[in-house]
């Protein structure tokens, strides 16, 4: 009885996942309260659709309070989503904690908030921490990364202009907070592009 709930629910994923009669592709952030999530789900849901996509996100929350898991769901598609269930088997990750990464299913493909990450995922890494430190936001012992990770994103991810995301990003926060977190967003592009080049690249194009 102990196996049969989680199996039941793969179940449920894949049926639905045969259900899809166009190309899709499925995003989850995760992290801890207090770094952003949610935030950082409805910048990215703006930038994916100014790039042209249809969008459609929503969170996860567990106990509110900071320090609890939280997540955001994506899902991005040329064409309009029908699905509305949680995401149990993304394409990528975007991990906020790097302790979360450790539960992750084998082989995922993800950009992790870490100096480094030894495992056998598919993890390109960025110190969203000192990034976030370095432009002052929130505190070196709980450093506020949303947009430092999506910058990063943005440097990895194909079909995301950072232009589209500094909008999004503009249309998002209050104006006195907008210098820091386009600095800390755009020096996290960066790095992406000089430390993975042209191998830095995902698509949201399905396989």
């Amino acid at each position: 009885m102990a196996t049969f709930f989680p199996l039941l629910r793969l179940i449920y994923c894949n049926f639905f996942k045969r259900l899809k009669e166009y190309d899709m592709i499925e995003i989850t952030l995760i992290g801890r309260g207090g770094q952003g999530i949610v935030v950082a789900g409805d910048i990215l849901a703006k930038a994916l659709f100014y790039q042209g996509f249809f969008v459609k996100s929503f969170p996860a929350f567990g106990t509110e309070r900071r320090g609890a898991p939280v997540k955001s769901f994506l899902r991005v598609s040329h064409e309009r989503i029908k699905e509305s269930y949680q995401i149990y088997k993304p394409d990528y990750y975007v991990i906020f904690d790097s302790i979360q990464a450790n539960g992750l299913p084998l082989g995922v493909n993800g950009l992790v908030n870490a100096p480094e990450f030894k495992t056998i995922h598919h993890l390109n890494c960025l110190d969203a921490n000192k990034i976030a430190v370095k432009n002052r936001l929130g505190s070196p012992t709980n450093p506020i990364i949303n947009t430092t990770m999506l910058g990063g994103l943005a440097g990895l991810l194909e079909e995301l202009d950072f232009h589209n995301l500094e909008r999004a990003i503009q249309e998002t926060l209050p104006a006195h907070l907008l210098k820091k977190n386009m600095d800390s967003a755009f020096q996290a592009y960066s790095e992406m592009n000089q430390k993975y080049g042209e191998e830095r690249y995902w698509t949201l194009k399905c396989a």
